[in-house]
């Protein structure tokens, strides 16, 4: 059976810069890095030959287990991909605002995540997110609620309301542009 190509396949599809960004990505974790002799390894090969590899790392203790190395290459590769492509589009600065969220929430920094919720919104609907402004909503909702614990009543829940309302709106709307526009092309 012939070794699997995904891992050179990736490795090959990477820029310059993102090769780069993945090997300072990669510096940022201390000890020996065995998936970077590998990357580099294989990002010399110009077809992908797994026992050029092994015969490479013979004498090493890791290529014993040389599928799993590869797995976490590849797992390690589209991690610092998504790092390195995390702000180049509104949905990814979108995803990475309610990570932020997330993590604030938990560690019960609620004026801060506060701050980026509604940064995040802003953001949502200058760039008509809606799909990404309802889960924020979803987020004040359940800030709202630790506000009401801890007894501050600043807010309006009316307010919220109506706001979620008129998103749900422009979701149905979408959804229902979307249905037409695959009808037209189904057609044609």
């Amino acid at each position: 059976m012939k070794p699997s190509t995904e891992l050179f396949d990736l490795i090959k599809s990477l820029s310059k810069s993102e090769k780069r960004f993945f090997k300072l990505h990669s510096a940022l974790q201390s000890g020996p890095k065995n998936y970077l002799r590998i990357f580099d390894a294989v990002d010399k090969q110009k077809e992908y030959d797994e026992e050029e590899i092994k015969q490479l790392f013979a004498k090493e203790t890791f290529i014993k287990h040389l599928p799993s190395e590869k797995n976490h290459l590849y797992k390690l590769i589209l991690k610092a991909l998504r790092a390195y492509h995390s702000e180049s589009s509104v949905s990814g600065i979108l995803k990475q605002e309610i990570k932020n969220i997330e993590i604030l929430y938990q560690k019960a920094l609620y004026a801060e995540c506060n701050k980026l919720l509604h940064r995040a919104k802003r953001i949502a609907r200058e760039n008509e997110r809606f799909y990404y402004w309802f889960e924020l909503l979803n987020w004040e909702k359940m800030l709202l609620e630790e506000a009401y614990e801890s007894g501050e009543f600043t807010k309006d829940l009316d307010a919220l309301i109506e706001e979620e309302r008129d998103v749900i709106e422009k979701l149905r709307n979408l959804a229902a542009y979307h249905i037409l526009y695959s009808k037209i092309n189904y057609n044609q």
